[in-house]
């Protein structure tokens, strides 16, 4: 069973006919906050799943208003994941330079270099053996993408957009329906550009860090182009919205 989607059909399953007094103390606040002052008890609620592959995984309506939701689960702090290729050509169009989106791409593959600077396909390192031989060049990465208009456009194209929507989620909640935290949109720019100074070794985007799905080294991997595969991670994702909420409720 996939639990992430299993989840999607949980919220649904809560959400979907009820009236807001219905519904557990959490969810209503939950609603409140994202209906702002529209919702009451007098019609029920809406809620379907996307059959899209989008940031949105379900929508919740009231009346005529529509709000789309971003789930996690907290089985996994995966946010995104593209291929490196399309990686690459959006890091270009948004003026990394050719030379430091390589630097991201060697650790991203783990390539080690030779005495003469060439790079050795056929030896791979993992991201702590390449960390201790080329830090400067991860760091030199991590301060050109650490920009506030660079981290803006990449919440926008790892949490509140993607690639392929022209809508942007309202909301995006971590948890199960027994126990979640929630966040809203334009409160997720200011988490996480708050967070853009933390001190990673790893290629980072304010809170959020940048690599390989999976490097299969030893070719086990049940899906071998995970490796192909560019993963933007969130790690301590519910602790850094119950903290956030915390400070500004």
């Amino acid at each position: 069973m996939n639990y992430g989607y299993q989840n999607e059909y949980d919220f649904v399953e809560l959400f979907d006919g009820k009236y807001l007094r219905e519904l557990d103390e959490n969810s209503q606040n939950f609603l409140k906050e994202l209906f702002e002052n529209i919702i009451d008890n007098s019609e029920p609620l809406k809620s379907w799943k996307n059959k899209m592959v989008q940031k949105a995984d379900i929508f919740i309506k009231y009346k005529n208003y529509i709000k789309r939701i971003s789930l996690k689960c907290g089985k996994s702090n995966s946010m995104h994941h593209e291929q490196i290729q399309e990686f690459e050509r959006y890091l270009g169009n948004i003026g990394i330079p050719y030379n430091v989106i390589n630097y991201y791409k060697n650790y991203h593959y783990g390539y080690k270099k030779d005495s003469e600077g060439k790079i050795d396909f056929l030896l791979r390192l993992s991201s702590e053996e390449y960390k201790k031989l080329y830090q400067n060049e991860i760091d030199i990465f991590n301060e050109k993408i650490n920009k506030t208009r660079i981290i803006i456009d990449m919440i926008d194209r790892f949490i509140i957009r993607g690639r392929n929507s022209d809508y942007d989620i309202d909301a995006l909640v971590c948890g199960t329906i027994d126990d979640y935290v929630w966040i809203m949109k334009y409160d997720l720019y200011d988490l996480i550009l708050e967070k853009r100074c933390l001190d990673f070794t790893s290629p980072h985007v304010a809170c959020m860090t940048v690599g390989p799905k999976k490097r299969n080294f030893d070719g086990k991997s049940k899906n071998a182009k995970d490796r192909y595969l560019v993963c933007i991670r969130w790690n301590f994702i519910r602790e850094d919205i119950v903290n956030f909420r915390r400070k500004k409720y």
